[in-house]
């Protein structure tokens, strides 16, 4: 018994839920909303304008050239002569979809594709700074792979974690009050059209009407027309709205049949045998074979549909800052794909040698000792380089060994040569400071400039330690007259520029090994 009272309750919820949608008998139509409208906005503007006498026109089913509709509008002239314009969009149960949310397919499609591209271009530039070898390895397919992936993985990242976004919501009445410019603008619902006042439709409804500075109001069948929303004529949007030249339906088709005539004499040629033949293929081939193509790829792709559907959706589109976006993205992956692309092979081979491991700051090599620290081969597998030996001749001894008795009978004993003290480095000084500059010329790499001496002679010092590049430093005024402070600067001289840059790019990686601070890699050029 409790099952089938559950049953009839199910039954009889379904029933009213089916009945709500379907037109009763004593719904209003789109055009008596149209007309019990218009008493409405005659007081409304009567009280608030004072429009002058014999001035206020009301033209119902307007269309403009560019192809808007307006289902009803108002024009007066207010007190101080001047003019006032006003259209509202009328809609009834049957047409409920005007004013009904859904998804703007072109501008959620057109993000998530910006989306993917700055991903791709972020997740590019990331690995060529930090790992360059491995884009070179995976050659141009890998390439291409790679950011096609990346590109996915954000384009579906925001399809599904950004669908429900207010912003994409798209009414088609509201986008179409947007087209043109207008003094006011109204909304006039048939009170059946929405099932509540809670009904997330009509929430949307009256947010964006808010939000357009447009009015919105509910007609009943019976009594008074409801204000919901006043418009508002300091809206945000207005400003860059242009004006358009209404005439009515009836006007429209009066003029067409005016311009018989002229229409007759714009008619095209009739075509030779020639053209007429390759029309009859063309309508053939376009008939069966492209149009069912075009026909299937707008069924399955979002918001490809035709009819009803497609004149609600024609003024869904993208925005130009989505296509500045990923245009400026790929320009930046371009260049970045052009040098993995040309990366030559003897580049490859230094790169590899400097993918060492460090400890401490230092490269293992030059570490003191005979003995490895922890394992020969680590669990990962990858060396940790071999320490640097320092062999020792014959005849000579270490100063730790002590003096044994000397058996072979010679009398002549060899005496214990004390090893050579280790060289203390040298302080760095310039080497004829100007005379390398004025007897060079092309291009140098300086690593940084410093206003004294004393700091300057401190970085090549530091430089030349810890990593044996060749490094000088020399007053600015070698440059020319004007110049001041002292430069710091890597390497020999280079032929050109281009050999200048990568030199610099290598330099910056060995000091990345060595532990040193970056320094500024800038290639100048020395007459």
């Amino acid at each position: 018994m409790f099952i089938l009272n559950t049953f009839v309750l199910v039954f009889e919820s379904l029933m009213k839920e089916y009945s709500r949608h379907i037109p009763a008998d004593h719904s209003l139509s789109e055009d008596e909303v149209k007309q019990r409208f218009v008493p409405f906005l005659r007081d409304f503007y009567k009280n608030r304008f004072e429009p002058m006498s014999n001035t206020v026109t009301v033209d119902l089913d307007n269309v403009s050239k560019e192809g808007w509709v307006a289902d009803g509008k108002i024009t007066f002239r207010k007190s101080d002569g001047s003019p006032f314009t006003c259209t509202y969009e009328a809609t009834s149960l049957d047409k409920a979809d005007e004013v009904k949310f859904r998804l703007n397919h072109r501008y959620f499609l057109w993000d998530c594709t910006a989306f993917g591209v700055v991903c791709a271009a972020l997740a590019y530039s990331y690995a060529f700074e930090t790992n360059l070898l491995w884009l070179v390895e995976l050659k141009a397919v890998g390439n291409i792979g790679f950011l096609t992936g990346v590109t996915l993985i954000g384009f579906f990242m925001w399809y599904f974690s950004m669908r429900g976004w207010r912003k994409y919501r798209y009414i088609f009445a509201i986008q179409q009050f947007r087209q043109y410019f207008a003094d006011e603008q109204w909304v006039a619902i048939a009170a059946d059209v929405f099932p509540a006042p809670t009904d997330p439709y009509l929430m949307e409804l009256r947010n964006q009407c808010v939000y357009n500075g447009i009015g919105l109001a509910i007609v009943p069948l019976e009594g008074p027309v409801r204000k919901v929303i006043d418009p508002s004529r300091l809206g945000i949007f207005g400003r860059d709205r242009k004006m358009t030249n209404w005439i009515t339906r009836a006007e429209w088709y009066q003029s067409v049949t005016q311009n018989v005539g002229t229409m007759v004499s714009q008619r095209p040629q009739v075509p030779d045998a020639f053209t007429a033949w390759l029309n009859k293929v063309y309508r053939s081939v376009h008939y069966l074979a492209i149009e069912p193509i075009i026909r299937t790829l707008r069924k399955a792709l979002p918001g490809g549909s035709t009819g009803k559907e497609a004149s609600y959706a024609r003024f869904m589109r993208s925005q130009s800052v989505q296509k500045w976006v990923a245009a400026a993205c790929m320009v930046l992956i371009l260049p970045l794909f052009y040098r993995v692309m040309t990366f030559s092979e003897d580049k490859v081979v230094d790169l590899k040698e400097l993918q060492l491991r460090t400890k401490n700051g230092q490269n293992p090599e030059d570490l003191y000792g005979p003995q490895i620290d922890g394992e020969i081969i680590p669990a990962d597998g990858e060396p940790t380089g071999v320490p640097k030996q320092f062999p020792v001749g014959k005849d000579k001894k270490f100063e730790d060994e002590e003096n044994t008795i000397f058996l072979s009978g010679s009398d002549d004993e060899e005496l214990a040569e004390k090893p050579a003290p280790e060289p203390k480095p040298k302080q760095a000084a310039p080497v004829n400071p100007c005379g390398l500059l004025h007897n060079n010329k092309g291009w140098l790499i300086v690593d940084n400039t410093f206003q004294s001496e004393k700091s300057a002679q401190v970085r090549t010092m530091e430089i030349q330690k810890r990593s044996g590049i060749n490094c000088y430093y020399a007053s600015g005024r070698c440059l020319g007259a004007g110049k001041s402070g002292w430069i710091v600067w890597i390497g020999p001289f280079y032929a050109n520029e281009s050999a200048a840059n990568q030199a610099a790019d290598n330099f910056a990686r060995q000091f990345q090994r060595y532990g040193l601070d970056a320094g500024q890699f800038m290639p100048q050029k020395i007459n």
